[in-house]
């Protein structure tokens, strides 16, 4: 909207003063502001009858799938968890799912501040089901989550192609951030849904080892800036030091309950640590992008869920893909 009245403006501007009052140009733009707002929010109208719409359409085609095509419904099948307790595997898995939703809702806010709390809680309640049909061993469902996410996108721009938000941003970009959001933190929490407790130890413990021993390597020796522009106060002693002790501590951990060699270890534990400060950098970078220094103040003294979780965000993911083809444990 502030690009339209400037370009309303500049054209008054062209105009011979005693042609047009200024009266009648206050008037004019005030007229035409309100037509454009009134566009906005029709077509922001139909935007949502559409994508209730579509949400409907495909709930009735999986009911009609179920029904007439002798496809079995779904059956949630619990994990065998036999070293917790069922209710204790519940609580991980709500743990899971709140984590999920205050990183989501940190993530949007870098990019809306406290607009588009719709399209927050649309994102929430995908991610959700994400990771719960994942945990009930229906990976093929929670797939379908992140495919209506990318449809409800798709809808919200198409219905909103030509216009521009307050803040001079394209309306595709909100779309963009909407599918970002999904892929940043649902989809990559995924594996905390299915690892077993042990590996799922081995990876929070690696990340937390490597944090802990890059910030006092760091605090005592450091002294050459390993990516100024994207992280200020991170350095290239830090890294070395969150790099050797996730190595001794993955070794460590591997001769005493792993089932590989010493050395598959400590290789396992230089990928997990590269990822780890990926996932660290490119969290940085994020908040650097929208100058901001936290992703929220919900933990104080440690900033958000995005700044604590931003490491394991990567690293477990990558451990997942490597557990599929090497036996660790």
């Amino acid at each position: 909207m502030t690009e339209k009245n400037d370009i309303l403006k500049d054209l008054f501007s062209r105009m011979p003063e005693e042609e047009l009052p200024a009266s009648f140009r206050a008037n004019a733009i005030r007229q035409i502001m309100a037509e454009a707002e009134r566009i906005r929010k029709r077509n922001e109208r139909w935007g949502w009858i559409a994508v209730i719409a579509a949400s409907l359409l495909m709930v009735g085609i999986a009911i009609a799938s179920f029904l007439y095509m002798n496809i079995s419904p779904i059956s949630v099948q619990i994990p065998n968890m036999s070293t917790l307790p069922f209710y204790a595997y519940i609580g991980m898995l709500a743990l899971i799912l709140l984590v999920a939703a205050l990183g989501l809702w940190e993530f949007f806010s870098l990019f809306w501040g406290n607009k588009r709390i719709p399209s927050r809680i649309c994102a929430i309640a995908l991610g959700w089901g994400m990771l719960t049909l994942t945990w009930a061993h229906r990976t093929q469902d929670a797939l379908v989550c992140l495919g209506a996410g990318f449809v409800l996108a798709a809808m919200s721009f198409l219905f909103r192609w030509n216009e521009v938000e307050e803040e001079g941003v394209p309306a595709f970009a909100a779309s963009g951030i909407f599918m970002a959001g999904l892929a940043y933190i649902p989809l990559l929490l995924l594996p905390a849904t299915y690892l077993s407790t042990t590996k799922l130890i081995f990876v929070l413990a690696a990340v937390a080892v490597s944090d802990t021993s890059a910030y006092f390597v760091g605090t005592r020796f450091g002294h050459h800036k390993l990516w100024p522009r994207v992280s200020p106060n991170k350095s290239s002693e830090g890294a070395v030091g969150s790099l050797v002790g996730c190595v001794i501590f993955c070794t460590i951990y591997g001769a005493c309950l792993g089932s590989a060699s010493w050395w598959a270890f400590a290789l396992l534990g230089i990928a997990i640590n590269a990822f780890a400060q990926l996932g660290d950098l490119f969290e940085s970078a994020l908040k650097r992008a929208v100058h901001v220094k936290d992703s929220s103040n919900l933990l104080p003294g440690h900033g958000g869920i995005l700044d604590r979780a931003d490491s394991i965000l990567f690293a477990m993911p990558m451990f997942a893909v490597v557990d599929q083809w090497f036996f660790f444990f």
